[in-house]
């Protein structure tokens, strides 16, 4: 799995999700005219395996397990994807509040009507429309299993699970119901080998095969025409807003895009960051014959590609992971340990395995994220999980905002177990959503040019550790100009305890003799990553190209000069916009520093981190500059300082804190002082 923006699901090779008609008949889903396909609802692998199915039997015409008074407005639904749609059914016996069926790409029953649509094959929706259907779920193996272990096997563990599990009366009406439909439809067909893919759920495939198998055989009288049952009026269709498809999808996000790539019909702005207008142009596109499926016929892997193939659900969540990091070395300017998503996928699947199943789902993901890396990590991982490309902001439906809370007890109908419902909403109290643009670009509006300002916590932040910085730097040079003598005549400026432990052997005590130091700390320079001050080719836009002299605003304050990535092209709130460090000069007092990078006295430095170095020397009030960076300056600028009466005293970058640093390093610029009574919002640590 390639670390790019377009993921694409590739199963393992050679197709463990394909299954033959043996393999069926040994499961007992093989009848005269019918081939029944039992699946997991809202599961990827599951989706899989009725396409494959599909392709491999070659259907006269399929059924599926959803409410018959669907037929309306499904096929609408379908032909909008990869736009996501919520059909809104009434429902009387819940005091109005209605039952959303969510139609997305990774679904197995929506797959089978949309494959239906696309080879034009007559699809029919079976199911008894069921109003109250209880929230009661199966304890199955893990769909997961089945890209390591094969369908067959897998199924054959989900039949056994499902026999034994719990039945409510509501399961035999809607198996008879569904028995007597699909009878009807095969003893229809004329041709000889004509047969009808039914895809159900696991739950019902016994009870449908135990009903069927008399209609078929003739054993039973050949099923009466079916008694049209009322329906419930008053469907709806909506599009499904952004918001929503970050919480209520069966699949997160991610997967859903990258299985809808998986059938080649994706519209070629997935593979890049979509813009709105670019998705405007869906409601045809999705209309139109299928491109060939990339995948149709399983390839064994290029034995000249030496990298590492991960497939599968697996492969989703590295990829995941990988762009996740992408986004966090982006937002943070630093990067993972070596190995780290390694570890943390390792120990998601762990987690995952002490609850009973094989592959994490998101919220253990989330949870290994955090606990690997930080906070900022997982926030990203849970946005690139749950960002789903194909969105339009001028839908040609009204858009729907639904959360957990609408979808609560009506589990068959969603396709949501109880059990991720409750994770769900665990997820949301670790992650936080952030707050997103009504319309593109509508933040960046706020950045007149006019004024800008700083955060001040983040200015407090900077503070605090520039004194760090300077109590370190006097605690340093004091151990270094300090001796240690045996005790004869004076005790000079005290014991040294640690000296004395050492050599108790010899029965001295030893004293310390503290040299003065000419001098306190006075500029702090820190810099992050270096670069040249005039770009070595012109053609390549500078990394840190913002520079910037900020004044202190009170006395706790002192002034600053920085250079900087461009906060404009980061904009995170309204008038609120990221960036990262690559060097600052802290000095003070306030009021004495003004336009450093304009200043032509520092015109012969060759990099940013000289001009900023010169500039400390410059307006510093103490004889002692501070100067953290990778490397120690130059020869030249040292001699500088001695001219000038300064020392340069240099502090390894590494030998500080990696976590306050990588903190210390992003930033926020505001539009004006007015957004920071609201900044807190869209700034988080």
């Amino acid at each position: 799995m390639q670390d790019d923006a377009a993921a694409i699901y590739r199963p393992a090779w050679p197709d463990p999700l394909s299954l033959s008609r043996d393999e069926l008949a040994e499961l007992d889903m093989i009848l005269p005219g019918v081939i029944v396909l039992p699946v997991l609802h809202g599961r990827l692998e599951c989706a899989q395996m009725v396409r494959r199915a599909i392709e491999k039997f070659s259907p006269a015409a399929i059924a599926v397990e959803l409410p018959a008074g669907l037929g309306d407005l499904l096929p609408r639904a379908i032909a909008r994807l990869p736009l996501l749609s919520a059909l809104e059914i009434p429902d009387e016996t819940q005091h109005g509040r209605p039952q959303y069926l969510v139609v997305e790409p990774a679904d197995p029953l929506i797959e089978a009507v949309r494959r239906a649509t696309e080879l034009g094959l007559p699809f029919h929706l079976v199911d008894r429309d069921v109003a109250a259907y209880p929230a009661e779920r199966d304890r199955l193996p893990d769909v997961a299993a089945a890209e390591s272990v094969g369908a067959a096997a897998w199924l054959r563990a989900g039949l056994a699970a499902a026999s034994i599990s719990a039945r409510v009366p509501a399961d035999d009406l809607r198996e008879d119901f569904m028995a007597g439909s699909i009878a009807a439809l095969a003893l229809r067909q004329t041709l000889p080998d004509a047969s009808i893919l039914v895809v159900c759920g696991l739950h019902h495939a016994r009870g449908l095969v135990a009903r069927l198998a008399p209609l078929l055989a003739g054993d039973a009288a050949p099923p009466a025409p079916l008694r049209r049952l009322t329906r419930r009026e008053g469907h709806v269709l909506w599009h499904l807003s952004e918001q929503s498809s970050a919480e209520v999808l069966g699949e997160p996000a991610f997967m859903q895009a990258a299985y809808e790539r998986s059938r080649g019909t994706a519209p070629p702005s997935a593979l890049t960051p979509a813009s709105a207008g670019a998705v405007l142009d869906l409601f045809t596109r999705a209309r139109q014959a299928p491109r060939q499926d990339p995948f149709r016929q399983p390839a064994p892997p290029d034995p000249f590609d030496d990298r590492p193939r991960v497939t599968g659900r697996t492969g989703l969540l590295l990829a995941i992971c990988q762009q996740a990091r992408a986004r966090y070395r982006e937002r943070t300017g630093g990067d993972l340990r070596p190995g780290a998503i390694l570890r943390l996928l390792r120990y998601a699947h762990a987690y995952a395995h002490e609850e009973g199943a094989l592959a994490p789902d998101l919220y253990q993901l989330v949870v290994a994220a955090r606990g690997f890396v930080d906070d900022t990590y997982a926030q990203e991982v849970w946005e690139v999980a749950t960002t789903y490309p194909w969105q339009s902001v001028r839908p040609e439906l009204p858009a729907l905002d639904l959360s957990l809370r609408d979808l609560h007890d009506r589990v068959r109908t969603i396709h949501f177990h109880p059990k991720l419902m409750q994770r769900r909403r665990r997820l949301m109290k670790i992650v936080k959503p952030r707050e997103k643009e009504r319309r593109k670009g509508e933040w960046a509006e706020r950045f007149t040019g006019d004024s800008i300002c700083s955060y001040p916590p983040e200015d407090l932040a900077l503070e605090h550790y520039g004194a760090f910085l300077r109590k370190r730097t006097e605690r340093v040079l004091s151990d270094a100009h300090t001796q240690v003598a045996p005790f004869s005549t004076s005790l000079f400026d005290g014991v040294d305890v640690r000296e004395t432990v050492r050599n108790w052997h010899q029965g001295k005590i030893y004293v310390r003799i503290e040299q003065l130091v000419r001098g306190k700390p006075g500029a702090v320079v820190v810099i992050f990553d270096d670069e040249p001050l005039v770009p070595d080719d012109d053609e390549v836009d500078p990394k840190f190209g913002w520079h910037m002299t900020w004044q202190g605003e009170h006395e706790d304050e002192g002034d600053m000069a920085l250079y900087a990535s461009d906060p404009f092209a980061q904009v995170v709130g309204p008038g609120i916009g990221r960036a990262l460090y690559g060097g600052f000069l802290l000095n003070r007092p306030p009021g004495q520093m003004f336009g450093v990078w304009e200043d032509p006295h520092f015109g012969d430095a060759r990099t940013k981190s000289e001009v900023l170095l010169r500039a400390a020397l410059d307006y510093s009030a103490e004889r002692l500059v501070v100067y953290v960076a990778a490397a120690p300056p130059r020869p030249a600028l040292r001699q500088l300082a001695q001219r000038m009466d300064k020392k340069i005293v240099y502090v390894p970058l590494g030998q500080l804190s990696p976590v306050a640093l990588k903190r210390l390093r992003v930033f926020h610029v505001l539009s004006d002082r007015n957004v920071r009574a609201v900044a807190h919002r869209y700034i988080r640590d």
